[in-house]
């Protein structure tokens, strides 16, 4: 009986080493549908800023509003912070995402400030059409982010971005656009 009871001591030192190698190991490595899907939700919130442009001609309003963004970015840094994403880094990457929708906004009023555009006719209501997709896309780009958490400086994934980036951007938004949406992206050296 002696013997049985000190053979679950000699598996111990195995159980711990196993235990602690599963949770050093590390996360999946990043797909290039991961960065795809990303960049494609990206394309899906920039798409967004035209009828915005459209609804703020007609309302007059300013293109900023920076206490709209505050509140969204408070929210980001908090839903970040629960899926294992750096707080600040994810307010930066969705202020990229702001400024980025706001030079497509802001080409399209100057355009039409040189054609003399009229307002348009029945342009989307922002707090009851644009405003709930723009909600339904934040917790979508987050879970995009945090499947990428910790890969961006993987030469597959720099790759990746700079691939696809074009594809899927740059047939609708000039380079200052797309540079702007994924600056947070790039990995720094």
């Amino acid at each position: 009986m002696r013997r049985l009871s000190s053979r679950p001591l000699y598996a111990l030192p195995l159980l711990a080493a196993l235990l602690l190698t599963a949770c050093a190991t590390p996360p999946p490595p990043a797909s290039r549908s991961d960065v795809e899907q990303l960049l494609t939700l990206q394309k899906t919130r920039l798409d967004v800023a035209t009828p915005v442009a459209r609804s703020k001609w007609n309302s007059h309003a300013p293109i900023d509003d920076p206490v709209r963004e505050a509140v969204i970015l408070d929210d980001v840094a908090a839903r970040a912070q629960k899926l294992g994403l750096d707080a600040a880094w994810a307010r930066r990457f969705f202020q990229d995402q702001f400024e980025a929708g706001k030079i497509v906004q802001r080409d399209l009023h100057r355009q039409w400030r040189v054609e003399q555009r009229p307002p348009f006719t029945n342009p989307p209501d922002l707090a009851l059409q644009v405003r709930p997709v723009l909600d339904r896309l934040t917790p979508d780009l987050l879970a995009a982010l945090a499947r990428l958490n910790g890969h961006w400086c993987e030469p597959a994934v720099q790759r990746d971005l700079a691939e696809l980036e074009p594809e899927i951007l740059g047939a609708d938004y000039a380079p200052a656009v797309r540079a702007r949406a994924t600056e947070a992206l790039r990995c720094q050296h």
